[in-house]
């Protein structure tokens, strides 16, 4: 039997790429907040969706590791914007 997952977190480019540009323009306390916010909703919205508690973690990591590369290309990009 295969696993289809319909939508993929870690192809949600819209949603990863608004979710750096948040975290980018918060700092501490502020993009901690607004990442639990968002985490919360991504386990919520898997949950409605029926995946297993393990396939929701899954997703979720996937997500988070797909933020962090986003991240990590933007500070690369910025890196020699500096004078």
């Amino acid at each position: 039997m295969a696993e289809v997952i319909c939508f993929p977190m870690r192809r949600r480019l819209g949603k990863i790429r608004r979710t750096v540009e948040m975290l980018s323009a918060r700092n501490g306390r502020a993009a901690d907040h607004y990442w639990r916010q968002t985490v919360a909703g991504l386990v919520a919205q898997l949950c409605r969706a029926g995946l297993a508690e393990f396939e929701v973690r899954r997703e979720v990591h996937a997500f988070s590791a797909a933020v962090q590369k986003e991240l990590q290309r933007g500070l690369r990009r910025n890196d020699g914007d500096a004078a």
